[in-house]
């Protein structure tokens, strides 16, 4: 299916306008605090757009239409609304404690709490699983090029890296937030368009009810539904909200909005906001799953195209949009899902990035015997680690297309390896580094394990591979933190300038 001209100019003039906003606000870096955490000043409605372009991303909107075609709202659970859990949660427990701590990276959070080894240990187990994430965003950007352009997938995963590689590398997280702000408006744009449009083409409201399976329509386990209504469906259900709304808890990107807002009860703010609002507007892309069967049913969609669906699910919006819409307006909406995969993307990729190079590089350049790495070097080396996990974020995206699965994937292994570090170093005053290190290394192993062991990404019972890592390390870093409360004894919780913020007595033994 090739592009046509109108779509083609559109699309150009939309690469344009966010490289160009790469350049202006590249000129405003004037170091690291800016390109790292966006000189701490950005108010709470910049703020909370970024993170809603972050989590509104090619595993929601393509990932998730795909997910819904065969499962309905039971197929979606997970993302948006155990992500958008995970924004609600996050702005009431952990978004003014981590602006308020003033750290440029998660991962020196981490540091701020148990001390450089664990943060070094955080940061080695999140850069690999959050390269899963930023492959989600990349193979989007290469399934909606290869829709519309015709292009072979190979060519299109790697013009939509590079796209997304020259903004970031020139303005750090402030290109990252202001061209999300612009993504963000382009997006609910696109999304007013096509709902109406596309239910008014199916015939109504009705008529998409009536050709969609009812069972798709239930929110909560049901009878003939993916999750049905006992023990076994309800744990599957349960363990579809908090496997990823407790393991997205650990993201990078979502802290990295918190470093930069100008305060932190704006930070707060702006995820509580954010979750709300991916609440309310994650049922779209269902919707649209379900006008794309009526349209299957009814004829509406060529055989063609049909099958092409059948065969890829994930691209049904992309044909729906076809369908639907002229041109000029199609141009407008393909331009909102890029908006949305690429405004993610950008933010999968500068945020483990920035843990590479800020918490890993420089503390091993600086233990070398070499001089203090200089902030034009941490700029300069962030901007080779955004390189290199756009590059193995790629290789991903190469190997393993399904979006959905690498998004899930991305979320659980968060979960395991990084949720108790983090709500008990902010809750919990026993907490300490061997603790904390066990808790993440026995996360980590026990779920890449059993994926090896049981050949699939999604161990059954799936309850139980989606829960039980991740209360294992719980339950490790608990004891490990019990036993050495002697000869490790936890720190209070340290600001990146050296002051006590929280548990001060704890500086004194």
């Amino acid at each position: 299916m090739n592009a046509s001209s109108i779509e083609l100019v559109v699309l150009v003039l939309y690469f344009i306008g966010m490289i160009t906003v790469g350049v202006v606000v590249a000129r405003r870096v004037k170091g690291s605090q800016d390109f790292l955490a966006g000189g701490r000043s950005m108010p709470a409605w910049l703020v909370t757009a970024t993170l809603f372009a972050t989590w509104w991303g090619g595993g929601t909107v393509l990932g998730g239409s795909g997910a819904a075609f065969h499962d309905g709202f039971h197929g979606v659970m997970w993302d948006p609304y155990g992500a958008g859990l995970t924004l609600v949660l996050a702005g009431f427990l952990f978004m003014k404690i981590i602006h308020d701590a003033k750290v440029n990276t998660v991962a020196q959070f981490f540091s701020c709490r148990y001390g450089k080894w664990a943060a070094s240990w955080s940061g080695l187990l999140m850069v690999p699983t959050y390269c899963l994430w930023g492959a989600v965003q990349l193979v989007a950007i290469g399934k909606i090029f290869q829709n519309v352009f015709g292009w072979p997938y190979a060519v299109t995963i790697l013009v939509g890296t590079g796209i997304i590689l020259i903004y970031t590398l020139l303005g750090g997280i402030l290109a990252v937030a202001w061209t999300d702000f612009f993504q963000v408006l382009i997006v609910i744009v696109g999304l007013i368009i096509i709902l109406p449009l596309g239910i008014r083409m199916a015939g109504g409201w009705s008529e998409v009810v009536s050709e969609t399976p009812k069972s798709f329509f239930a929110f909560f386990p049901a009878k003939d539904a993916l999750m049905t209504p006992d023990i076994g469906g309800w744990l599957w259900y349960l363990s579809a909200w908090l496997g990823v709304g407790l393991g997205s808890l650990a993201c990078p990107d979502l802290y990295q909005r918190a470093i930069i807002a100008k305060t932190g009860k704006g930070a707060q703010v702006a995820s509580v906001t954010s979750g709300v609002g991916y609440w309310i507007l994650g049922v779209v892309p269902v919707y649209l799953a379900f006008i794309g069967i009526t349209f299957i049913n009814k004829g509406i969609f060529s055989a063609e195209i049909a099958t092409a669906i059948s065969e890829d699910s994930e691209q049904v919006i992309l044909f729906l949009t076809r369908q639907v819409l002229p041109p000029a307006l199609a141009a407008v909406f393909i331009a909102s899902l890029l908006a949305a995969v690429m405004s993610s993307g950008d933010s999968a990729i500068f945020a483990p990035a920035a843990i590479l190079a800020h918490d890993l590089y420089k503390p091993i350049y600086e233990r070398s015997g070499r001089n203090t790495l200089s902030d034009r070097g941490l700029v300069i080396s962030t901007r080779v680690s955004v390189a290199i996990i756009a590059g193995i974020s790629l290789i991903i995206g190469f190997f393993y297309a399904n979006m959905y699965d690498l998004l899930i994937v991305a979320f659980e292994l968060l979960f395991h390896v990084l949720f108790f570090p983090l709500i008990l170093g902010v809750y919990w005053k026993k907490a300490n580094a061997p603790g904390a290190v066990a808790g993440m290394v026995t996360g980590f192993v026990v779920a890449v394990g059993w994926f090896i062991i049981a050949g699939t990404l999604f161990p059954e019972p799936e309850w139980l591979s989606v829960l039980g890592p991740g209360s294992l390390a719980g339950l490790v870093m608990v004891i490990v933190s019990l036993i050495t409360q002697k000869s490790r004894p936890p720190q209070p919780l340290f600001t990146s300038e050296g002051n006590v913020l929280k548990w001060p007595e704890l500086a004194k033994k």
